[in-house]
Formats: C-alpha cells, sequence, structure tokens
C-alpha cells in the first residue's frame, strides 16, 4: 500500500483526500491512500524524520510551510528552486525531492479559461509560496507588466525579485490598492493567492470591486466557497471568474504523476473532478 498525504496547518477545510481518493478512483488505484497530517513548523523536523525512512512514499504542502520545509529536502526541481516553494515531496528510497505543481496546476487553468500570457498586463495578491507559482508562470508566458498588492513589503520585494530573475523584460510593480485600482481598465487578470474570503470569514474580500472592470479576469485561487466576495465583486463589474478548484484538480493530478509515473494527466477526466468538488462544497 502507498501512503501518500497533505501537510500543512490548519487542514480542517481541505477537499484534498477526496480529491485524491477520486483520483485513484478514475485511475483504478486500489493500493495507495491519502490523508491529512496536520503539523505546526516546530514538528516539521521530527515528521520528515520518519518520512525519510518510509512513512509516507509521498506528500503534498500547503499553509504555512511550502518554504520551510525546503531545508529538510535534499534535492529540488528546476521550478520549485527559482520560487523557493514546494508543494509536492515525492520519495526515492532515502531520497526527499521537492517539486512544485501549482504552477503547472496554475498554467492548466489559464489555458482552459483561453488567457493569453504575452504582452498582457496581470495583478497578483499576496506574495506568499502561491503567488511565486502564478508569478513564474506570468513571467515564464512573457507576461507585459505585474503588479503586486501585498501587506507586507518586503514579501512584494522578494516576489519582484523572483519575477526579475525569471524574465528581465516584465515590467514589475509594487502598488497600493488605489494604485492597482488606477490600473482597472488595462488589467488582463487579477489573481488573488491569499485566503482572505475562503471558509470560514467568507464576507471579506482582499480588494475593492474598483480594481475590476468586464474585461477582466478574476481568477480566485480559494476554492472554498466556489464563489468568493472577491468573485461576487468582479461579476458586479462585469468580469469573468474562476475559482481554484481546477488548479486545485490539475496540481494534484500532476502531483500523483509524480508519485506514480507515467502520463497520469491523459486518463484523468479533470472535469468530472472538478464537478464532483463542487458538489461536495455546496
Amino acid at each position: 500500500m502507498k501512503r501518500f498525504a497533505l501537510l500543512g496547518q490548519p487542514l480542517g477545510h481541505s477537499l484534498s483526500p477526496a480529491l485524491h481518493k477520486a483520483i485513484y478512483r478514475q485511475l483504478e488505484i486500489d493500493d495507495a491512500s491519502y490523508r491529512t497530517v496536520e503539523l505546526p513548523q516546530e514538528r516539521l523536523k521530527s515528521f520528515f524524520t520518519g518520512f525519510k525512512v518510509g512513512g509516507f512514499d509521498g506528500v503534498n504542502v500547503t499553509i504555512p510551510h511550502k518554504a520551510a520545509v525546503i531545508p529538510l529536502l535534499d534535492e529540488l526541481d528546476s521550478k520549485a528552486e527559482v520560487i523557493n516553494a514546494v508543494n509536492c515531496i515525492n520519495r526515492i528510497g532515502n531520497k526527499l525531492i521537492g517539486h512544485n505543481t501549482d504552477m503547472m496546476g496554475f498554467a492548466y487553468s489559464l489555458e482552459q479559461q483561453q488567457v493569453s500570457i504575452e504582452g498582457k498586463e496581470f495583478a497578483i495578491i499576496g506574495a506568499g509560496g502561491s503567488a511565486h507559482a502564478v508569478a513564474a508562470v506570468l513571467a515564464e508566458g512573457d507576461a507585459n507588466t505585474i503588479s503586486i498588492l501585498n501587506r507586507t513589503l518586503e514579501n512584494a520585494e522578494k516576489l519582484q525579485k523572483t519575477i526579475q530573475q525569471l524574465n528581465d523584460q516584465v515590467v514589475v510593480n509594487i502598488v497600493s490598492e488605489e494604485e492597482l485600482i488606477t490600473r482597472a481598465k488595462h488589467l488582463a487578470c487579477v489573481i488573488n493567492t491569499t485566503s482572505v474570503g475562503m471558509t470560514p470569514d467568507t464576507q471579506q474580500s482582499p480588494v475593492s470591486s474598483d480594481v475590476f472592470n468586464k474585461k477582466t479576469l478574476a481568477f480566485d485561487l480559494i476554492y472554498n466557497p466556489v464563489k468568493t466576495n472577491f468573485m461576487l465583486g468582479a461579476e458586479e463589474k462585469g468580469a469573468t471568474v474562476i475559482n481554484g478548484l481546477q488548479m486545485l484538480v490539475a496540481q494534484a493530478v500532476y502531483s500523483v504523476e509524480i508519485w506514480m509515473g507515467g502520463n497520469i494527466v491523459a486518463h484523468v477526466d479533470m472535469n468530472a473532478l472538478v464537478r464532483d468538488l463542487e458538489k461536495s462544497i455546496k
């Protein structure tokens, strides 16, 4: 029996166990299990000691550990190394290898929405691990301009540096909400990478609806609730909206592909997985 898990804190509202079990069912894999492991940062080292000697075959990593796990790994793939964030760890023997499938999941979602990146202007709200994954996809896709809105200047500057290292042709601005509103008519997509508006605090939104217009895609990485206040505000302005379910599904499938090998993506019905998760949330 192969054993997999999601590592983070808190995990009470996570859909990952149900999602992974659904993926295994589609693939007719009956010798794999998946569960949550809720841990504070001070217990990571002891967890990884057991992980390395066979406690699990692989783990996903979520808030707040995507960067904290890196010193505990033996190797990083190129994407995880560049953005300094890991959301998938594969154990090969006693060797732990960190990957980032958030990037792949975000890119997949944009493709499904037929969003072209090259030459367009984007805004990222937040500057954590998910923001770095989003920014890397935009930088590699030759976005023209990326505006960063974040409470902490230091973290925004780290994100700015990451983008410029990946593509020094991208114009990167650290902005206030007021400054972002002045750019509203130019924005192809506004991406919320923060947890503001997530269950149970669903009445919040990280920004005013004035940052949107009818030509904007409002992409909220949150998937619970299915429609956040961020998305509702965007709809009021006529914007197209998408939540994080498609990205969640895609990054999970890519994780399974890393753990199991083979072309898993080609054999999974991603849309069916999204529909099933939507039902479980509602």
